[in-house]
């Protein structure tokens, strides 16, 4: 019989893997025609682990996943940092209330939390390219939006299914 501690490792590697998972996601092609409307697999997956386990996934989570998508996209290190930051800072102190929410309303808050983490990445991409910011930006926080009904059920599924508390 397994002790409580050998699963430990096998259950923070759940959480893991779901993130390595979403990170090859975001780095998947999209056809031309959805290119702007690529769904951020990260914010969802950071926001799930968030609000599922707020006291083992957090900001520092946040922070180094928005690393890793830094170095990914070559952009400049701390440009998705600051956003996956405030995903998750966004999730652990409303998890509660999160909880509360029918899933419809769940969608609602996490297209707000998208918005917000691609306002803090544009601004940042603004201020370093000196370029503009235009409204087809946005679509891609619909889609992550309308998608997060279905992360939601397949992670609470995942982490019911292996136990991950």
């Amino acid at each position: 019989m397994r002790s409580s501690g050998s699963r430990a490792p096998r259950r923070s590697g759940v959480i893991i893997f779901t993130i390595v998972i979403a990170l090859l996601l975001n780095l998947t092609p999209y056809p031309d025609w959805m290119e702007n409307a690529r769904p951020d697999w990260v914010t969802l997956v950071l926001f799930y682990w968030c609000l599922a386990l707020p006291n083992r996934v957090g900001v520092g989570w946040g922070w180094v996943v928005g690393i890793i998508l830094d170095v990914l996209y070559y952009s400049i290190l701390g440009q998705h940092a600051i956003g996956k930051a405030f995903v998750a800072l966004i999730a652990v102190i409303a998890h509660r209330r999160m909880r509360m929410y029918h899933l419809w309303q769940q969608c609602v808050v996490v297209f707000l939390v998208s918005c917000a983490d691609i306002a803090c990445t544009l601004w940042i991409y603004r201020i370093t390219n000196n370029t503009g910011i235009e409204l087809v930006y946005w679509t891609s926080a619909l889609t992550t939006a309308l998608l997060w009904p279905v992360i939601y059920t397949i992670l609470r599924f995942v982490r019911q299914r292996i136990g991950v508390s």
